[in-house]
């Protein structure tokens, strides 16, 4: 699987039952077809899809390592430095995607 980690600008909360993760670390990973029409069909009416598409392409990771779904409000309603860095980040997954293509067709 293809994936990126990074390091957002500003920190997202996440409750998890009663206790609220706060974390900066993320991965994010390219979706299948079936993965990315899947989350374009549960969009709601006036959400943005770039955001939509990098919440569902990025997971939370907390201190001991475990990954959580990054949600379109958590994400819509941090800063925009984070938007900005996962859109960066979005692009770098992408390059790393057609690298590994490019590498696999040359052999």
């Amino acid at each position: 699987m293809i994936q990126v980690e990074g390091t957002l600008p500003v920190p997202l909360k996440k409750l998890v039952g009663q206790t609220e993760i706060k974390s900066q670390k993320i991965v994010m990973r390219q979706l299948t077809a079936i993965e990315y029409l899947s989350a374009k069909a549960a969009m709601l009416e006036g959400q943005f899809i770039g955001i939509a598409d990098l919440a569902v392409m990025t997971k939370l990771i907390d201190q001991d390592g475990k990954e959580y779904e990054i949600t379109y409000d958590m994400l819509g309603h941090s800063s925009s430095s984070n938007l900005y860095y996962l859109e960066e980040k979005r692009k770098e997954l992408d390059a790393k995607e057609i690298a590994e293509n490019l590498e696999v067709e040359s052999e």
